[in-house]
C-alpha cells in the first residue's frame, strides 16, 4: 500500500465404420477431395503456445468480477454479508474458504541471490495450496524501495526475473491458478534519472516507466509477459472516483495531476494495449480512500505526506461504491477490485492508534453499510466476435479458370455489448480479393451479418494462392482483431469419394 482457434467437428467423420447402426438403413455422404482438404486443414488449427496477444481472448482471467478486500483479520462472515466474493490474504489458508482467495507472495530484492531457491519455495507453496488459492500476487509495489516494496532501489528487470520464475513454478503444479503481477504503487511523474533509468530518483520509479521496463525485460528474456493479470493500486487520494486522469484542478475532489486518482488505472491498461497485450486484464489489488484520524495523529511519522489525501467517512463510502459501479460499467478489462482495507482498524495486533492503515478500513464505518447495499454484477459488458468459417479454402483445376467466386463469411457479436468492426484485405497477387458489401459496421448483442468475399484468379498453373481477410473490432474501449486466411488450390484433377456416416440416437 502506498503513494482463436476453433475446432469444427464434422458430423459423422469421427465415427467408427464398424459401429452398429441403430436406425434402419444407412446414410452416405458424397464428399469431394476439397471437403477432405478443409477437414484436414481445420484439424491442424491449434492454439499457439505463445503468450496471449492483443488479437486473442484472455486465456486466464478473473471472472466474474472480483469484489474483494485486503484483510488484517480473516473476517469471512463479514465479507459474505457484504456480498463480496474474494479475500486477499498474506498466508495460505490451507483449506477451501467460502470465498475465492488471492494470496500475496513475498518477492523482493533479497530473493535475487538465489532465484532458483525462491522458485522452489513458491512451487512448494502453490503445491500445498492447490485447490485453496485461486490467484497469486507476486510481490508488492516493487517500484518503491520502502519496506513494503522492493527493499532497495527499484529495478524492473530484476523484478521481472522473480515474476517469471514464480510464474513457471506455479503453473507447473497448478496451471489453472491466476498469476498476478505485483500491484504497482502510483508515484506520479518522476522527473529524475537514476542509473540510466528514466523517471527514477533512486528511491522510487514512475509506475508507468517501471511497467514499460518490466514488459520489455520479460519480452527480451521470455518472449512475452509472465503474468495472467496485471496488478495495480489505483488509490483515490483526494479525488472523487470519477475524476479524469492526468487532469490538474484547484478542486481537490477533481485534482488528478500525475494520475493520483482511481481512474489512473486507465493509463495502465493503455500501456498494455500499446504493447499488444490488450487481452490481458488489470486487477486493482489495493485501492481506497483514507479518512481523518484523531488530531494528535496528524503529526505522527506514518501520516507524513498523507494529510492532503483525507476525505470524510461519508465521502469514503460514496467513492468506494462509485468506483465499483464506474469500473463494472466502463472497464471490461478490469477483473476486480480489492479494497484496502476491510478491518485494519479493529485488528488486535495493530496497537498504534495512529497507524495510518487503520484509517483506510471500512469496518464499522459508513462504507461497510454502503458496500453491503451496493448491487454486485459480473463486470462491464464487452463485445466478442465470432467468425464462421475461420478460414476459407477452395479447390479448382487450372482448366476452370478464370475463377470469379463469392463466398460468405458470417461475423457475429457473441459478447455483452455492441461491437464495431472494420474489414480489410491483404492480397497476394495473382489471387485478388474484393469485399462487395460495407467494410464497416456495428453489431448489436447477438447480431450477425454475412460478409460477401469475392476471389478472382486467372491464367495460373497448379499450386496454392492465398490472401487474408482482416477484421478489426472495438467495444467499450477494447480493440481486437481476427484474421481469416483465404487459400485457393489449383489441382490437376479432383476425384470424388464416398464415406459412410453412422447416425446415433
Amino acid at each position: 500500500m502506498a503513494l482463436s482457434a476453433r475446432v469444427i467437428k464434422i458430423p459423422g467423420m469421427c465415427e467408427k465404420v464398424n459401429t452398429p447402426i441403430r436406425r434402419q438403413g444407412k446414410v452416405w455422404m458424397s464428399l469431394t477431395l476439397s471437403f477432405l482438404l478443409v477437414t484436414l486443414i481445420l484439424s491442424d488449427q491449434r492454439p499457439s503456445p505463445t503468450l496471449a496477444s492483443a488479437t486473442t481472448a484472455p486465456t486466464t482471467a478473473v471472472y466474474p468480477f472480483a469484489y474483494g478486500a485486503n484483510v488484517a483479520e480473516w473476517d469471512v462472515p463479514l465479507l459474505n454479508d457484504m456480498g463480496f466474493n474474494w479475500i486477499k490474504v498474506f498466508s495460505g489458508p490451507g483449506s477451501r474458504l467460502p470465498l475465492k482467495v488471492l494470496l500475496r507472495v513475498e518477492a523482493n530484492a533479497s530473493h535475487l541471490g538465489n532465484v532458483s531457491g525462491f522458485g522452489s519455495s513458491v512451487q512448494s507453496l502453490a503445491q500445498s495450496q492447490k485447490g485453496y488459492v485461486d490467484a497469486y500476487e507476486i510481490g508488492n509495489e516493487p517500484n518503491l524501495d520502502a519496506t513494503y516494496g522492493w527493499g532497495v532501489s527499484p529495478n524492473a528487470a530484476d523484478y521481472a526475473t522473480l515474476l517469471c520464475e514464480a510464474y513457471g513454478r506455479i503453473k507447473a503444479v497448478d496451471p489453472h491458478a491466476v498469476v498476478v503481477s505485483a500491484g504497482l504503487a502510483p508515484t506520479g511523474r518522476v522527473p529524475e534519472t537514476w542509473n540510466d533509468h528514466l523517471g527514477h530518483n533512486g528511491f522510487f520509479q514512475d509506475e508507468r516507466i517501471f511497467m514499460q521496463e518490466m514488459l520489455d525485460a520479460m519480452q527480451s528474456s521470455h518472449g512475452g509477459p509472465c503474468f495472467d493479470v496485471f496488478g495495480y493500486h489505483p488509490y483515490g487520494y483526494s479525488a472523487d472516483f470519477d475524476a479524469a486522469p492526468d487532469v490538474a484542478s484547484a478542486d481537490p475532489t477533481q485534482n488528478c495531476a500525475d494520475g493520483f486518482c482511481f481512474r489512473g488505472v486507465e493509463k495502465i491498461y493503455a500501456i498494455l494495449q500499446a504493447n499488444g497485450l490488450g487481452s490481458k486484464q488489470v486487477l486493482a489489488t489495493e485501492f481506497g480512500w483514507i479518512v481523518e484520524p484523531p488530531a494528535n495523529c496528524l503529526s505522527s511519522p506514518s501520516w507524513s505526506g498523507r494529510v492532503w489525501q483525507i476525505v470524510s467517512e461519508q465521502k469514503q463510502a460514496v467513492n468506494l461504491v462509485g468506483a465499483y459501479e464506474y469500473a463494472t460499467t466502463n472497464y471490461p478489462w478490469l477483473g476486480g477490485m480489492f479494497i484496502f482495507n476491510l478491518n485494519f482498524n479493529v485488528a488486535p495486533w495493530i496497537t498504534d492508534p495512529c497507524e495510518q492503515m487503520r484509517y483506510y478500513a471500512v469496518a464499522n464505518r459508513p462504507a461497510e453499510a454502503a458496500l453491503t447495499a451496493m448491487p454486485k454484477v459480473v463486470g462491464a459488458g464487452v463485445g466478442d466476435l465470432s467468425v464462421v468459417p475461420g478460414l476459407v479454402t477452395a479447390v479448382h483445376t487450372p482448366a476452370q479458370q478464370p475463377l470469379n467466386q463469392t463466398v460468405s463469411v458470417t461475423i457475429k457479436n457473441v459478447g455483452t455489448a455492441p461491437l464495431a468492426y472494420t474489414l480489410s484485405l491483404q492480397e497476394t497477387p495473382p489471387l485478388l480479393l474484393d469485399l462487395t458489401g460495407s467494410i464497416t459496421g456495428t453489431l448489436a448483442v447477438n447480431e450477425a451479418t454475412a460478409v460477401p468475399l469475392e476471389y478472382t484468379l486467372d491464367n495460373q498453373s497448379t499450386g496454392s494462392y492465398s490472401g487474408t481477410l482482416h477484421i478489426a473490432t472495438s467495444s467499450n474501449g477494447i480493440t481486437d482483431s481476427q484474421s481469416v486466411p483465404v487459400t485457393v488450390h489449383l489441382w490437376d484433377a479432383i476425384h470424388e469419394t464416398f464415406l459412410p456416416v453412422v447416425l446415433r440416437p
